[in-house]
């Protein structure tokens, strides 16, 4: 049976194309890890995950593909399921940004003998991006998603200097305005009704961080309001 891979995993599985070795953190049901092998884009993966219940799913979806060979399962939390040197490239996928960037900095000597990062925030991706810029990291590429109404983002870095020029860029993508992917009207338009909610949520209200709250998601509403009207004209 051959592995079909959701739109935002084939997005990642092609980001991660040409790293020979691999560890996907956070395997959970291992799909991603056994479509790499299948389709030669790998040679090996180390397949992690904190709980045993999703690693022994992940288990058995390689054995019945007969690539234990090729697969390892490691139970354990983030990086600390590895040795410094011993992949080239990491998947942290479908946790939030503010995990990924507490698991990066929980294993520094890990993280910083990495060749490449494949990352996929569910949220907080501003803040991820922040982290990999003051630690670095430079961000190779960008790449969107969508499944439903959802947009995900996947960001690709390596070691190296980045400077983002564009306040922007930490919301919507490392130079997003060059690269002008066809989904990032729709990010745009995802980010835009998700504060609105925020809007709607803390209008009226008087206490400190409410008010806060609101005024900062008004701003971020009128900005990318203005970034769309630019993709549109």
């Amino acid at each position: 049976m051959k592995i079909k891979l959701s739109p935002r995993l084939e997005v990642i599985a092609d980001c991660v194309a040409g790293a020979k070795l691999i560890a996907d953190i956070g395997t959970d049901h291992g799909y991603l890890p056994v479509y790499l092998v299948e389709n030669a884009m790998v040679s090996r993966v180390i397949a992690s995950d904190t709980n045993w219940q999703p690693l022994k799913k992940a288990e058995k979806i390689i054995n019945e593909q007969q690539l234990q060979k090729q697969i390892e399962t490691r139970l354990g939390s983030g990086l600390s399921v590895l040795k410094p040197g011993e992949v080239e490239a990491v998947v942290m996928a479908g946790m939030g940004g503010l995990l990924i960037r507490d698991l990066l900095e929980a294993q520094p000597e890990v993280a910083r003998q990495l060749k490449k990062l494949v990352l996929q925030p569910m949220n907080n991706q501003a803040v991820l991006r922040k982290h990999l810029e003051a630690t670095g990291f430079r961000i190779i590429r960008e790449d969107l998603a969508r499944e439903g109404d959802r947009v995900y983002e996947v960001i690709v870095a390596a070691p190296g200097k980045m400077i983002m020029t564009n306040p922007l860029e930490y919301e919507l993508g490392f130079e997003f305005y060059t690269s002008k992917h066809p989904l990032l009207l729709h990010l745009i338009e995802r980010k835009i009704f998700l504060e609105q909610q925020i809007v709607l949520n803390t209008e009226g209200k008087t206490t400190a961080v409410a008010t806060k709250q609101w005024q900062e998601s008004s701003l971020f509403i009128e900005k990318l309001n203005e970034v769309k009207r630019c993709l549109l004209n």
